[in-house]
């Protein structure tokens, strides 16, 4: 998901001052607090009915945005408070699509972000679903699906009408890449958004659409011990390239029972049977880097080698390289 550039200017407006500009009247004070009062029960986003409401104007609400004090989101909507970022701006984002584009609902890549399914990233361009007959054209920060939506598949996300979780993976799986879909699916099951029974009913939904059958064994290959995205990826790397983990999230304990480590993803050495386990540990940046995690990771790994098992490393650059960390795996095995 990519995103027009948004300003990240802090928010200065006081309540007790007018504000002027070269090319807008002065706004009330007791106008703009009327705004800012309907912003805060909308994810901070107003609109032209509710400027029209206020007794305000596009050309105030562009005067504000030239000071650095909103923000534009969709056409006919702004931010009142430019310094959100993360969940909260995707959320002022998706609400200006709930209140200015007739009929919509969020779906796709905004709607897994918005149910904690996947980063973030950044906001726009959103994703909405319209009904068919509603010949909504797309934009650059908005991208328009034309679609039935049927009563069980849509939810409200605390005023933000989005597709339920079923239905923004019936939507989105088939058009990832692999990995990206099955870290999709890892995580709906991690979060238990849905159950085994609820992916086996996402994959017949999907029949027919263009890309089910790349995924099609994904659905079953799902695992929600599986803790990021970078250790969905390693693994399915590993699945296609034949050498398939045998578990994951291990607790590996020593002679005494204690625990000294839990390893992210397990290989027994059939080929041989004297030597310890292969673990196979996915170092993501967002926490690896972190001296703090460094050092952990160290002792981690010490511990593993000192009761006789092999540790190798992966990072997502590794996944990027198809057979890449299958092959790092067969070596080592």
């Amino acid at each position: 998901m990519t995103q027009t550039s948004i300003s990240a200017a802090p928010c200065g407006w006081r309540p007790t001052q007018p504000v002027t500009t070269d090319h807008a009247r002065e706004v009330d004070a007791d106008v703009l607090r009327s705004m800012l009062a309907v912003a805060a029960r909308q994810d901070a986003v107003v609109t032209v009915r509710d400027l029209e409401h206020a007794g305000a104007s596009r050309s105030d609400a562009r005067s504000l945005v030239r000071r650095g004090e909103w923000s534009p989101l969709l056409r006919g909507a702004w931010l009142v408070r430019p310094e959100r970022v993360g969940a909260r701006l995707l959320r002022s984002w998706a609400r200006s699509a709930a209140l200015t584009v007739p009929g919509a609902v969020v779906s796709h890549g905004t709607a897994a972000a918005l149910h904690g399914l996947a980063d973030v990233g950044e906001p726009a361009p959103l994703h909405v679903l319209v009904p068919p007959e509603l010949r909504k054209r797309p934009r650059a920060d908005l991208v328009v699906h034309h679609d039935v939506l049927h009563a069980d598949e849509g939810v409200d996300l605390r005023g933000i009408p989005a597709t339920s979780v079923l239905r923004t993976l019936v939507d989105l799986v088939p058009r990832l890449p692999r990995g990206d879909a099955l870290a999709l699916l890892d995580a709906a099951l991690a979060q238990r958004e849905v159950d085994r029974q609820g992916l086996v009913r996402a994959r017949d939904l999907t029949r027919g659409r263009r890309g089910c059958r790349a995924v099609d064994d994904l659905w079953l290959l799902a695992d929600g011990r599986a803790e990021s995205p970078l250790e969905s990826r390693a693994r399915l790397d590993c699945v296609d390239g034949g050498v398939p983990p045998d578990d994951l999230q291990v607790l590996v304990q020593d002679g005494a029972g204690r625990i000294v480590a839990r390893a992210d993803i397990v290989f027994r050495r059939r080929r041989r049977p004297g030597r310890g386990l292969l673990v196979l540990e996915a170092d993501g940046r967002r926490f690896h880097d972190a001296p703090e995690a460094l050092l952990h990771d160290r002792h981690r790994a010490n511990a593993l080698v000192a009761l006789g098992h092999d540790v190798i490393r992966c990072t997502w650059a590794d996944t990027c390289t198809p057979g890449r960390v299958a092959a790092m795996v067969s070596a080592a095995l």
